[in-house]
């Protein structure tokens, strides 16, 4: 059997699988009241069992097995690859899509399978039904996908990282002209986003970052228009409530000024980030204001320290320790820029952070989500900086 009939054989007794394992999945999550975790091991294990057997009689029908000890030999490391990669896949996978990002279980599910598909059939194909030679070979490139996948920031990620900010720093230095001070200039129409923010609108464009080993930065630009105030009393105003950031902000639960020395300043902020899951830190910020002439100001402002909270908001709330958070914000920087216009000021933020890579096998679902978060968080944060400075 050629490899592309061999491939739909295994697509199609693949689909009868997911078929068993979907259904029992939603008998015992709906109708029995199971934890969507036992329900989704056994469903795997059920529908693992019933794939050999096709698999056997009809994919590689072509490959006999010759004996019952060699069939025997052929499930234990059917189980052990194919079982592996969907019971610890699914597993993974409906930790993190329907415990952490609260995805319906069974949509969840649909996506975990999608996954795995690829790998089972690769394993299938060089190891159960033909040899065991490739077996170390495999486990050691599933292992090493693994520990890629969750490998906390290391020094080549945070090089990436340092390198890349120090080019927004020097462009951020050198762009004050009137052609290159606003990114939105750059990224797009110009007339079409200051059109969108005069009418009461936030613009939100996201722009392509380098990739870095064992991590992934994010860079976002929003930005928004303050009627009715002018530049010097909008900059007053900000520095004015600088660590009284909870009062306004939506993602700060706690803020405090920690020093002041003219333009400088330093906060403390505990951001809560909110969407799908929420995750709470303890940060440090050191923020920097220059002015670029009568109608042009900006600001720099970086996380000097980031802490994610473990039972915050509880008596048992600690930080956890270096290494050892869930990787969701490692860095965090932004970049504002102050333009004084008829009527108001119009505001940008240049935000960028990194993060932990999302998992190959869960990016055509988790990213998504990680950039709508993204999105909103920043759409927030330009919305109450409009209600701090025009509530005073």
């Amino acid at each position: 059997m050629n490899i592309v009939r061999r491939w739909t054989a295994f697509n199609l007794i693949g689909a009868a699988g997911i078929a068993v394992q979907i259904g029992i999945i939603a008998f015992l999550v709906r109708v029995c009241g199971w934890h969507y975790l036992p329900a989704t091991a056994l469903a795997v294990e059920v529908a693992v069992l019933h794939n050999f057997a096709w698999h056997q009689r009809w994919t590689w029908n072509d490959r006999p097995a010759g004996s019952a000890r060699s069939i025997a030999s052929r499930l234990v490391r059917f189980q052990m690859l194919n079982g592996v990669i969907s019971l610890a896949g699914n597993l993974i996978l409906m930790r993190i899509l329907a415990g952490l990002f609260g995805i319906d279980p069974i949509v969840a599910n649909i996506a975990a399978i999608a996954a795995c598909a690829t790998l089972n059939f690769a394993a299938s194909e060089t190891v159960v039904f033909r040899t065991a030679r490739c077996l170390p070979v495999l486990i050691l490139i599933l292992t090493a996908g693994a520990h890629s996948s969750l490998a906390a920031q290391g020094v080549a990620t945070l090089t990436g990282w340092e390198r890349y900010q120090s080019s927004l720093d020097a462009r951020y230095e050198s762009d004050t002209s009137a052609s290159t001070f606003f990114i939105h200039d750059r990224e797009g129409d110009q007339r079409s986003w200051r059109d969108a923010v005069r009418a009461g609108g936030i613009s939100v464009v996201q722009l392509d970052a380098p990739s870095v080993e064992d991590g992934r930065i994010h860079h976002w630009v929003g930005a928004v228009f303050v009627p009715g105030v002018g530049l010097e009393a909008l900059l007053r105003r900000l520095k004015e409530q600088a660590g009284h950031e909870s009062e306004f902000y939506d993602d700060v639960v706690e803020s405090r000024l920690l020093g002041k020395d003219g333009d400088r300043l330093r906060v403390f902020m505990k951001l809560r980030r909110t969407s799908l899951i929420t995750v709470t830190y303890n940060t440090e910020h050191a923020v920097e204001y220059r002015t670029l002439g009568a109608a042009r100001s900006s600001a720099r402002s970086v996380a000097t320290r980031i802490a994610e909270l473990t039972d915050a908001g509880t008596a048992r709330e600690r930080e956890k320790p270096p290494g050892q958070d869930n990787g969701f914000l490692w860095r965090l920087g932004a970049y504002w820029r102050y333009e004084a216009v008829a009527g108001g000021v119009l505001v940008e933020c240049e935000s960028v952070s990194l993060s932990r890579p999302v998992p190959v096998l869960l990016r055509p679902v988790a990213s998504p989500i990680v950039d709508r978060i993204a999105r909103e968080s920043l759409e927030r944060t330009l919305r109450s900086l409009r209600k701090v400075v025009t509530a005073g």
